[in-house]
């Protein structure tokens, strides 16, 4: 009985650790958006800010002008987007399309909480250059972004939230559903379910997805968000 007892605590254990694994790669898919030979080497985009920050204090995090901000509103909170200048480059081994600030630390920052509660979660980690977080010292920040191939499109890159759906991110953004699973293939293994901080790219139409023909009860809603 004994031994029994013991091999059933093993395998409870073994199932714990297990979950755990399955759920720390769930909650956490952050990727670099891929260079290639069909979109540019730079281009303008957009990273959604939802720190609820005030416009000078994002531009001043993000090294941009007042002008490059355009706020979202909603009935409780402000979101916005920010303008960068993104470009594919090769950051620490990985190559990618990034956009790139300077933060000054202060004490008690960690990669997580500068991150999250500062870049909407958006830093791609670089382990060089992020073990040796000593307040007064300037630390690189890499923002993930990306260029698309269409000229009638500019890459969003959007921070999952409590809530969202692919659909309701794709309404607010004037994308299509189906070009965001395409540009995010993990959603394909199960495209009903995305988890709060994973980094989506949103290819956002920048003057607004077209209203839905009159009779169409599948699109009774639309976003006609104009970048």
């Amino acid at each position: 009985m004994a031994s029994q007892s013991f091999i059933l605590r093993f395998c409870l254990i073994c199932l714990s650790i297990l979950f755990t694994r399955c759920s720390a790669s769930n909650s956490t898919q952050i990727n670099t958006f891929t260079c290639s030979s069909k979109t540019p080497s730079s281009c303008k985009a957009l990273l959604y800010q939802h720190n609820g920050f005030q416009k000078d204090e994002i531009a001043s995090l993000y090294s941009v002008d007042i002008s490059e901000i355009k706020q979202i509103s909603y009935p409780n909170r402000q979101d916005n987007l920010v303008t960068v200048d993104c470009s594919c480059k090769n950051v620490g081994g990985t190559v990618g399309y990034f956009y790139d600030t300077v933060y000054r630390l202060k004490p008690n920052d960690t990669f997580y909480n500068v991150s999250n509660q500062l870049f909407s979660g958006q830093v791609w980690q670089v382990a060089a250059e992020d073990t040796n977080l000593t307040a007064g010292l300037d630390l690189k920040i890499h923002l993930l972004c990306g260029c698309v191939e269409k000229d009638s499109q500019v890459m969003v890159t959007y921070t999952v939230q409590a809530h969202d759906t692919v659909s309701s991110i794709a309404n607010l953004l004037s994308a299509q559903v189906d070009e965001i699973e395409n540009l995010n293939p993990y959603l394909a293994q199960n495209p009903s379910y995305i988890d709060i901080g994973w980094l989506l790219y949103v290819p956002m139409e920048k003057d607004g997805i077209p209203p839905p023909k009159k009779g169409d009860k599948d699109l009774t809603e639309y976003q006609n968000f104009q970048y």
